[in-house]
């Protein structure tokens, strides 16, 4: 999928809940996929120099696909399943604006 669009979300994880916010955002990315317009494949990095950060990022059709799954009435409870597990939690929609 080609795509301008993107989800970016960006994870401090309460420490010792590792394990279980990877479970969860898998578990996100499956209830994405169900929607009417879903993203394309989404991907979660952790970071090797401290294990309770993490980034997540997926491209979108478009910023309106991007807006409808936030207007989904079950999208606020499937993103607070993974920020209770965290002590910070932002999530958010860019563009691109330059590639190499």
């Amino acid at each position: 999928m080609e795509s301008d669009v993107y989800t970016l979300g960006v994870w401090r994880v309460t420490p010792g809940n590792q394990e279980k916010f990877i479970l969860e955002w898998k578990g996100l990315g499956e209830y994405f996929g169900g929607l009417q317009n879903p993203p394309g494949p989404g991907t979660l990095v952790q970071s090797i120099q401290d294990d309770t950060l993490f980034y997540s990022f997926g491209p979108w059709r478009s910023l309106e696909d991007i807006q409808a799954m936030r207007a989904d009435p079950n999208t606020p409870g499937q993103i607070a399943r993974l920020a209770a597990l965290c002590d910070e939690a932002t999530p958010g929609a860019y563009k691109v604006v330059a590639r190499t």
